[in-house]
């Protein structure tokens, strides 16, 4: 009889290990396509800063406590593991795809494939090749003449549609929070942290204006109209806004389960 109670046993516990391959299967290609999107829309490479802009808050909070070198590699040490770029990274595919809805990650990616998407990102990728220029002093030196005012307002909009700016607001501000925290202040409410972000925001808008001018340089008016209308998509705002809301929280450490569907 004990000999059929674990022949059972074994029998269920392999049917259970077998379901739980053939969902890590099934989940595999909607962890390959979601990490796709999160490239495609910005987020990975953004993560990828996520040690500078610890070193700069971790600065910028010590000179506002006057904090000894050694306050300051406490709050280094903390840190680091918590902020590392790729457990960033995995926590915010985590949260995306926790809120995945087929349909509209289908949709998106086929946006995102297209030939005129495709294109700027060959020129986002150029420009992180040798040569490309690195300071904004180096990228005004080599603009010829000032860009035309219905151009600077083109890549304006393409910035607000992308997302862009507000994105590395949201990186800064959710570093900085976690630094301000370690150092023994209070948590910011919800309210104070937006309204850093929308600061920091308007402080980069012009920068991120100035980069576009130049990355861009190539595309003709036309090109820029069309790739700001297909940013403007709806699904493809309602993925950014689910993957800006995440970076927050991952970066905050605050990961909240998915809201009731939409």
């Amino acid at each position: 009889m004990q000999l059929i109670r674990c022949r059972w046993f074994a029998l269920a516990l392999c049917g259970l290990l077998g379901a739980h391959a053939h969902a890590q299967n099934q989940n595999e290609p909607r962890q390959a396509q979601t990490r796709q999107l999160l490239d495609w829309l910005g987020f990975t490479q953004l993560l990828e800063q996520s040690p500078l802009a610890l070193d700069a808050s971790i600065e910028a909070e010590a000179g506002f406590r006057n904090a000894t070198a050694a306050q300051q590699a406490a709050w280094r040490r903390e840190l680091q593991p918590r902020l590392r770029p790729q457990q960033l990274q995995q926590d915010l595919l985590n949260y995306v795809l926790e809120r995945y809805r087929p349909e509209n990650f289908q949709h998106v990616e086929a946006l995102l494939q297209g030939a005129l998407a495709k294109r700027v990102r060959y020129f986002d990728l150029a420009m992180t090749q040798p040569g490309a220029p690195r300071t904004l002093v180096a990228l005004r030196a080599s603009e010829q003449g000032e860009p035309a005012p219905v151009r600077r307002a083109l890549l304006q909009e393409i910035d607000a549609a992308a997302s862009t700016s507000q994105m590395v607001a949201v990186l800064h501000t959710g570093v900085t929070e976690r630094v301000r925290r370690t150092a023994g202040a209070a948590p910011s409410d919800e309210a104070a942290l937006l309204a850093e972000v929308a600061e920091r925001q308007r402080f980069l808008a012009p920068l991120t204006t100035d980069y576009a001018l130049y990355a861009y340089r190539f595309l003709r008016d036309d090109e820029l109209v069309a790739y700001r209308d297909l940013l403007r998509d709806p699904e493809l705002q309602w993925l950014l806004d689910v993957s800006r809301e995440g970076l927050a929280a991952v970066l905050r450490g605050d990961l909240r389960p998915p809201d009731s569907p939409r």
